[in-house]
């Protein structure tokens, strides 16, 4: 069965190139704004020492402390946000997909079929959340970072889907929004056939412009 849509799309050998070189100019960019971080919380801790007034030096160490943890948190959110083997595929009947799964490095693979889904609604945050029937054909597994794969139970029965590509959760809503029982929004639409003006409309808006 052919695939609705694929991310990541496939790239072209210069594409390839191209995305490879903006990657390492990121990662250069992201050691620097830590090292930047760690270096200048030293500064700060040297000035600790210094300083013999009691209050100002547990106020600078804490400076210190916390200027180092931003810079190597932030390092670490990127590493984790980075491209890891993320995929999307979706199909007319399911949907495969991979995504990260907390702050350590774990990943959640889920394949999910369409008709064991009960309803289908986005979170404040804009990801699908798919409320399940029993699920006996869908699987879903905790990859974790250092190998090995155990079974994932979805809590209270629901899947939550957070997708790195717009394009992939808006195919779904588009073009799969019954399967997945999606309640999407109709909009009436007026055309030009439309019986929207009357005659006594037209004699002082023959230019539809409604009075503007």
């Amino acid at each position: 069965m052919e695939p609705i849509y694929i991310f990541p799309p496939k790239l072209s050998r210069t594409e390839k190139q191209a995305k490879a070189m903006n990657d390492i100019a990121e990662h250069r960019k992201m050691s620097k704004q830590m090292y930047r971080n760690l270096i200048l919380a030293g500064i700060i801790f040297v000035l600790a020492i210094l300083v013999k007034v009691i209050v100002i030096k547990v106020l600078l160490m804490a400076v210190a402390v916390g200027n180092a943890a931003v810079g190597v948190l932030l390092y670490r959110f990127y590493a984790l946000s980075r491209d890891t083997g993320l995929y999307t595929r979706i199909y007319p009947d399911r949907i495969e997909h991979l995504q990260k799964l907390g702050l350590m490095g774990d990943m959640l693979e889920v394949t999910l079929y369409y008709d064991e889904v009960e309803k289908t609604s986005q979170d404040s945050r804009g990801n699908m959340c798919f409320t399940l029937k029993e699920a006996e054909r869908s699987k879903f597994s905790k990859v974790r970072r250092k190998g090995g794969q155990e079974k994932y139970q979805p809590k209270d029965g629901l899947l939550v889907l957070k997708f790195v590509d717009t394009k992939a959760k808006l195919t779904l809503i588009d073009k799969l929004h019954d399967e997945i029982n999606y309640p999407k929004k109709n909009y009436n639409v007026i055309t030009d056939d439309d019986d929207y003006y009357s005659k006594e409309d037209m004699e002082w808006d023959k230019l539809h412009k409604h009075g503007l």
